[in-house]
């Protein structure tokens, strides 16, 4: 099987269209569909629907879809080897992120990591913790950043702690929680109505050490995905929030008052995670070790080898 027309097949499905795949790859789009077809003719069935917009995989498209992203895993970390054999280290690797660490982290550890490896290309796929889960079993990317909190859905996965940040608690400054000083006590929250980050079933935020010290489940109103969302209804007077250090270091927070909280356990953990049961590719691995070993952590919070140090 012709390795050029599995990246063109995987190209039409990301890109959702034989024109925009095309443009990706810089051929012409009578080149990408003649691939299609060409692979089609091979398999002996039709892989996209094409009357719809934008294209979809049929079902052999998305069977299909699983190994042609471990065919051409495979082959990438053929050549990285051989790169690293040869002592120069290339290739490509796709990282997962979500919007705070995009913000916060990422930035300064593309710089750092394109200093040290210039012929890797780091590719970044942002999402919620369950979709870069999801992205990383099926192949899409092969590390991915995400808080330990909710736990991770599958067994399948290896992980390293990278850093730990504090929880605060963000108000309006004429909330009268913002009229007094020093850290919040925890037990306060439950007389308020909060706003907090992320999709979870109820009983899963009482998995976290901090919620479940409280001894029962805070009135959440609201649950969002970005934090600056969770701000703006803050700033609207729709509750208070709990947001982590970090995303609250990158969002715009002015006319907002943030306060610490009084307990040991109101922290978020934040990993790097891999499938265990592939060999990452050389890029992977320079990528990886590098996270650990050497990438500075947001200047908002505590690095792994920090605390053990602590």
């Amino acid at each position: 099987m012709d390795v050029r027309l599995l990246r063109t097949f995987i190209a039409v499905a990301e890109n959702r269209g034989f024109a925009h795949a095309a443009e990706a790859l810089g051929y012409s789009q009578p080149t990408v569909s003649a691939h299609i077809a060409a692979l089609e003719e091979d398999l002996r069935g039709s892989l996209f629907y094409r009357d719809r917009r934008p294209v979809e995989l049929t079902p052999p498209g998305e069977a299909l879809m699983i190994h042609a992203r471990a065919i051409l895993g495979e082959v990438e970390a053929a050549r990285e080897s051989m790169s690293d054999f040869l002592g120069v280290r290339r290739g490509s690797v796709r990282l997962g992120t979500y919007p705070s660490a995009t913000a916060g982290y990422v930035p300064r550890l593309l710089h750092q990591f394109k200093e040290r490896y210039p012929q890797i290309n780091i590719q970044l796929v942002e999402g919620t913790s369950s979709s870069v889960e999801e992205a990383a079993v099926s192949g899409e990317i092969t590390l991915f950043l995400r808080p330990t909190f909710p736990p991770v859905a599958s067994a399948l996965f290896d992980s390293h702690p990278l850093w730990r940040e504090d929880f605060k608690v963000i108000m309006r400054t004429d909330h009268e929680l913002a009229e007094q000083s020093g850290p919040l006590l925890p037990q306060i929250l439950l007389q308020h109505e909060l706003i907090i980050t992320g999709r979870r079933v109820p009983e899963s935020l009482l998995t976290h050490p901090f919620w479940r010290s409280l001894g029962e489940r805070p009135n959440i109103i609201y649950e969002v995905i970005h934090p600056q969302s969770m701000i703006e209804l803050v700033r609207a007077r729709i509750g208070i929030g709990v947001l982590n250090q970090l995303a609250l270091n990158v969002s715009r927070v002015d006319g907002l008052f943030a306060r610490a909280i009084a307990h040991p356990a109101a922290v978020r953990d934040v990993s790097v995670y891999w499938l265990r049961s592939r060999a990452l590719p050389a890029a992977a691995r320079a990528l990886l070790d590098f996270m650990i070993e050497e990438a500075d952590v947001p200047d908002c919070a505590i690095s792994t080898k920090q605390q053990k140090r602590g």
